[in-house]
């Protein structure tokens, strides 16, 4: 999860104080989410999937299943 995070937000080019600002935290403690340190509880996953407009499956790392006909 945490590599995806990182990803999304440098994608967008946004700083790790822009996301902490976002989720109202420290940018410190969003550094720590980043780096796997520590795990996103359910609130920000839930904000950062909206954020990004991103599945909370994908924000988690879980492939989306494939759909055959």
């Amino acid at each position: 999860m945490h590599d995806t995070i990182r990803r999304l937000r440098k994608e967008r080019n946004l700083t790790q104080q822009q996301m902490a600002d976002y989720l109202q935290i420290d940018r410190s403690t969003y550094a720590y989410y980043e780096s796997g340190r520590t795990r996103l509880n359910i609130d920000f996953i839930v904000k950062l999937a909206h954020f990004y407009k991103v599945s909370y499956a994908t924000l988690i790392g879980i492939p989306e299943p494939v759909l055959s006909d």
